[in-house]
């Protein structure tokens, strides 16, 4: 379970390190090669996804799945097709995030990786700023998303 926030500096190469709080939650050797990466399929979102493998394999199973029910599902399914791709991680614990990935998400050289649970998401730092302080101006009722019927 990938918990927490920390902020990073893309090197030259394009480069992030996982943090070691995620990789603990990375037991499957698969898993340990790299990561699927994403762009955030919400507008209101300008950051990347990354997902394990054995994760992707669920989601997109399940996205797959949902296409199905669509009017053009040749199109949903395209958008993740073009805006994603297996990035392995090295011996050091290091990423490249394609430049085509980096362009589509406005990132820059600062970064953070934010834990979402399932799934890390990278953002600018200052979208990821305004994005805590809209949080912080509409909290969510956790209560009432938790145990609500």
């Amino acid at each position: 379970m990938f918990l927490g926030e920390f902020t990073h500096t893309l090197d030259e190469k394009n480069r992030i390190v996982i943090p070691a709080s995620f990789r603990i939650f990375i037991t499957d050797p698969q898993d340990r090669e790299g990561f699927f990466v994403i762009v955030s399929p919400n507008p209101e979102e300008r950051c990347l996804r990354l997902y394990t493998m054995s994760q992707w394999k669920r989601v997109s199973d399940r996205l797959r799945e949902q296409a199905g029910k669509l009017e053009d599902p040749s199109a949903v399914l395209r958008f993740f097709a073009t805006r994603g791709q297996f990035a392995p991680v090295d011996s050091q614990s290091r990423m490249v995030v394609p430049q085509k990935l980096l362009d589509h998400a406005g990132l820059r050289r600062e970064v953070v990786l934010v834990g979402m649970m399932q799934w890390i998401e990278v953002w600018n730092v200052e979208e990821y700023r305004e994005e805590t302080q809209r949080l912080k101006s509409a909290p969510v009722d956790v209560k009432k998303a938790l145990w609500s019927d």
